[in-house]
């Protein structure tokens, strides 16, 4: 089972960070190829669409959360879920604008080669997508959650 690793930044700010996941890859040897060339060209998009991904699959995953503070696990379960929630509402937010500017992409199709616009649009819609809507059916109870404390 992968693990991913998630800081509780601030308890009063209710402020998380994802900091470690594992990097999105495909078994189809075209697929693979193009993220090896997205990781070399663009690593900061290829770490966005990995992190999205993650939100879209984050009850497969083993949760280690992080944190300077002494908590309970209820403690932590309940910071999660304001941040997951804050975490959908920004996603719907994304695939709301996503599909409003679409449409506008066409304009940029009258130039010559592939409509590029049109392409990372649509790549960032399906991610947004699929992450709002599974972050909108995650149970807390059934996430794998453990709790490490850092050492100051």
């Amino acid at each position: 089972m992968n693990k991913i690793e998630i800081e509780i930044v601030s308890v009063a700010k209710q402020k998380m960070a994802l900091r470690s996941f594992p990097e999105l890859s495909s078994e189809r040897k075209l697929v693979g190829k193009g993220l090896r060339i997205l990781k070399q060209n663009l690593p900061d998009l290829m770490r966005y669409i990995s992190k999205q991904k993650v939100m879209g699959h984050m009850p497969s995953y083993q949760i280690i959360v992080k944190t300077r503070e002494k908590m309970d696990i209820d403690q932590v379960r309940s910071l999660l879920k304001h941040w997951l929630r804050r975490k959908k509402n920004r996603r719907l937010a994304y695939v709301a604008v996503e599909l409003l500017l679409m449409p506008f992409s066409a304009f940029v199709a009258v130039l010559p080669g592939p409509n590029v616009v049109f392409y990372l649009l649509f790549v960032l819609f399906y991610f947004h997508l699929m992450a709002f809507l599974s972050l909108r059916k995650i149970d807390m109870e059934k996430l794998n959650i453990s709790l490490e404390h850092i050492e100051v």
